[in-house]
């Protein structure tokens, strides 16, 4: 009994916390070189729904090492139409941007996810729209900054 009760706490903190390691093999970079220098997590709603973004230092990243996955900025229209879309929580409003305090990326790449159980390619972003809900992970590399903002949505 003693047992299940050390183990128990590991297994709920592991479970509930984004760490740079998960963020980056997400992503599909090497983190060796990267840090998590802002984050924000909203998650521990109804079934787990919620927002995290975090603004992400990297140092040497190799673009040309980037997987097929990131695509040049800009973003899709579907990924522009959810970026501008208006979200509030905590009495604070916004588009993505302004929410999170993100710079507009004019130089970099992006990274998509779609983690929604309706996805029929979870790297394209086309039907995003037309569902009920949301579940994906979108990263933006900004190459001048070497920053990554990472924003990941369930809902």
């Amino acid at each position: 009994m003693k047992k299940i009760l050390l183990v128990l706490p590991l297994l709920i903190l592991s479970g509930c916390s984004f760490n740079i390691r998960n963020i980056t093999s997400v992503i599909e970079i090497n983190n060796n070189n990267c840090r998590i220098i802002k984050e924000r997590d909203t998650h521990g709603g109804f079934l787990g729904d919620g927002e995290f973004c975090a603004e992400i230092r990297c140092k040497n990243i190799n673009l040309e090492e980037l997987s097929s996955n990131w695509k040049k900025m800009p973003l899709s229209k579907s990924l522009n139409d959810i970026t501008e879309m208006v979200w509030c929580d905590y009495n604070k409003c916004g588009n993505l941007y302004e929410k999170y305090d993100i710079p507009n990326v004019n130089n970099g790449y992006y990274f998509f996810l779609d983690r929604h159980s309706d996805s029929k390619d979870k790297y394209d972003s086309t039907d995003l729209n037309n569902r009920s809900s949301y579940n994906f992970t979108l990263a933006m590399y900004d190459d001048e900054s070497k920053i990554i903002y990472y924003y990941e949505l369930d809902t």
